[in-house]
């Protein structure tokens, strides 16, 4: 028969125990250049993203939630509508304090670095200049995660996209980048 440490249904094609070739979550060589981020390397670099402009989150919820104390007589939506114009830019100048920096030198966030992955163009692999990279990636996004009503989708969607082969999300496609592991230059 076989020793313990053989198997003798290894390579049995029709084995419904035995472990997948592959994962969908491995990284993998793209036929032009480096391999792309692992799904879970591009969520856990957005959440770490994502903590570092709570403080610039906890401001918006601060100034709704007193919106009607500080300006009684005036519509709630309308207060809410001022607080959001307002707090647009200061979070502008948030992200581009933490990471415009990292972006316009490495293609990464403190999450992308943390985690390493880096932003490229998804053509020529080269490193993206900020300003393009900053208006097509993430101002896009947001505003057109303002449109009522329709924001709330285009937001799920730009986040559900990243289960296609390519893993690129929406904002990818618009900016015409891709998220790949890190490598130096």
């Amino acid at each position: 028969m076989s020793t313990s440490n053989q198997n003798p249904f290894a390579n049995d094609p029709f084995n419904p125990y035995a472990a997948p070739e592959t994962s969908g979550f491995a990284a993998e060589n793209t036929a032009d250049g480096p391999p792309l981020a692992t799904r879970s390397q591009r969520f856990s670099g957005a959440f770490i993203d994502g903590l570092l402009m709570l403080p610039i989150i906890a401001v918006v919820f601060y100034l709704t939630a007193t919106s009607a104390v500080v300006a009684p007589g005036v519509a709630a939506p309308e207060v809410q509508f001022w607080i959001t114009l307002m707090i647009v830019p200061v979070s502008i100048v948030w992200f581009l304090i933490l990471h415009g920096y990292l972006l316009a030198t490495k293609g990464q966030t403190i999450g992308k670095m943390a985690v390493g992955t880096q932003i490229v163009d998804a053509q020529t692999g080269a490193i993206v200049p900020l300003l393009p990279l900053f208006l097509k990636r993430n101002v896009s996004m947001q505003a057109l995660a303002m449109i009522p009503f329709v924001g709330n989708v285009i937001a799920l969607i730009d986040a559900l996209m990243i289960f296609r082969a390519s893993r690129k999300c929406l904002h990818d496609d618009i900016a015409g980048t891709k998220v790949i592991v890190y490598q130096p230059r």
